[in-house]
């Protein structure tokens, strides 16, 4: 389906649309692709042919998006690993792809996302338009350094790719392909520090901290105004974004530090603007307001917009669903899963209004009032499956059950456990997993280390993303990516108390 997106001609005529146009242009524009979109897939994916008729729903009964609400719900398991590879495509054809990325998931085994240029347009054009809207970099030559893992995982080389083309086509943008090497990349800030008008640092949250933390050993000054920041694959709270902001001297970190919430299945889905920072920034002050606009988050979710003629988002059950075409295997109503919420633009200006908050005024105030999109919101705060993301690697449960099940540790333990992101005064980030005790059995510095041993090999095993960034890091780094297990008494009150249903995860505050 080669309709399914088409790069505008001028992209600097789309960004002032995206301004000052009606935002239900833009969701009747989504309308129109998804109306063709869905039947597409129901008449040549074989695999979905195959999924509806298992479901009991006749394919010849669905039409467009007014139907999306009779399909029913596939995730990796029941749908993308229930069938055969080939399947998944349409006509069972994927040979015009030109890359492969892949991840892990909770079993270790990789599943493999082509994608096509097509594919990759999407994200060029999204990155197109924050590039020039939030980072002026068609005004100012910029050296943009990719900390991205690069390899087989999606983000290094879907930036690099992307990237290269805008910068193909800006003659003042430069980039540096680095991957999460902290000494490497750290050299080439200081190389190019002052030969151009800024730098962009690209990285997962963590690693750029890390990053601007190191800095001042290798002789680095952060200069006011020079630095951008574009991070992904994890969220982070408003004093992590004020922390990196006062520590580099950037003036605007509405405007200058850019989160992208974005799958290996779909691509980039969604990011940050100045416009959305805004929001989320005045809600974490205001209880009543971040109780409107997130009924059930609790904790600070990413707060994106996202274009709806790219990517179609409901929610349902408190959890996000997407549909799209953003690698070579179409996917409708896709569980990834995450919770969070929906909203239109115009639903987001009612309740801001409803909670007594003049948003243009915020925004005049804030100095952003010239860069908001009039695009629709997504919000997600955690994810469903039990899982956590540290160093941006999702680490699922499975991975420390395993772990402790070994024969030569697991006769002391219950068998339960929680894993929890945690954060020192720094914003340093650690993986800590609370372990519990047999009845009468005592705390073990023996055992203690040997399971932080047996979680860390598995970790290796299992997850290519942490094998990657644990060999290729300098000890301190390894220091801080091995997980520190925590052993308590049996039943104890503070992670194990009995009766209830218990949690494998323990949200971040």
């Amino acid at each position: 389906m080669k309709s399914y997106f088409v790069y505008p001609k001028d992209i600097c005529k789309r960004i002032q649309e995206l301004k000052t146009k009606d935002p239900a242009i833009w969701e009747k524009m989504g309308k129109r692709v998804f109306d063709a979109f869905i039947p597409f897939v129901v008449q040549t994916v074989p695999a979905y042919k195959k999924f509806l008729k298992q479901q009991g729903i006749q394919s010849a009964h669905i039409g467009g998006l007014h139907d999306i609400q009779k399909l029913p719900i596939i995730d990796k398991e029941n749908y993308l690993r229930a069938f055969s590879y080939e399947e998944l495509f349409s006509h069972k054809n994927f040979k015009d792809s030109t890359t492969v990325s892949a991840t892990s998931g909770s079993t270790g085994e990789p599943f493999y996302f082509p994608r096509s240029d097509m594919h990759d347009s999407q994200y060029e054009y999204t990155a197109e338009i924050f590039l020039r809207n939030q980072f002026d970099v068609e005004k100012k030559s910029t050296v943009g350094i990719i900390g991205f893992g690069l390899g087989i995982w999606i983000g290094g080389i879907f930036t690099y790719k992307t990237f290269n083309r805008i910068a193909s086509r800006l003659k003042s943008f430069t980039l540096v392909p680095i991957g999460p090497s902290k000494d490497l990349f750290l050299r080439t800030v200081k190389k190019f520090q002052h030969t151009h008008d800024q730098l962009i640092l690209m990285g997962y949250p963590p690693f750029i901290k890390d990053i601007i933390d190191h800095a001042p050993a290798y002789g680095i000054n952060w200069e006011k105004g020079r630095v951008k920041i574009l991070t992904a694959a994890e969220g982070f709270t408003e004093s992590f974004r004020g922390y990196i902001a006062k520590k580099t001297g950037i003036k605007n970190p509405l405007q200058d530090i850019l989160n992208i919430y974005g799958t290996v299945e779909l691509g980039t889905m969604a990011h940050e603007t100045s416009f959305a920072n805004l929001i989320r920034k005045i809600a974490v002050e205001k209880k009543d307001m971040f109780k409107e606009i997130f009924p059930l988050a609790h904790r600070t979710p990413t707060l994106a917009q996202y274009h709806p003629y790219l990517v179609h988002f409901e929610e349902q059950g408190g959890e996000i669903l997407a549909t799209g075409y953003g690698s070579s295997i179409p996917l409708i109503r896709y569980r990834f899963p995450d919770l969070g919420g929906v909203l239109s633009y115009d639903q987001m200006l009612e309740k801001l209004k409803g909670c007594g908050i003049d948003i243009q005024k915020e925004a005049k105030k804030a100095g952003i009032e010239k860069q908001i999109l009039k695009l629709p919101f997504v919000y997600v705060y955690e994810r469903s499956d039990f899982s956590v993301t540290f160093v941006g690697i999702n680490l699922y449960p499975d991975y420390v059950r395993s772990a402790i099940q070994h024969k030569n540790v697991f006769h002391h333990l219950s068998g339960k456990f929680s894993m929890e992101i945690s954060y020192d005064s720094k914003h340093n980030q650690f993986l800590h997993v609370h372990i519990e005790l047999q009845k009468n059995k005592g705390k073990n510095t023996f055992l203690q280390k040997e399971l932080e041993k047996r979680i860390t090999e598995v970790l290796l095993r299992c997850s290519t993303e942490y094998y990657h960034l644990y060999t290729s890091g300098v000890q301190s780094y390894k220091d801080q990516l091995t997980p520190r297990v925590f052993l308590w008494e049996y039943e104890h009150p503070r992670y194990f108390k009995g009766g209830g249903k218990h949690r494998w995860t323990i949200a971040a505050l």
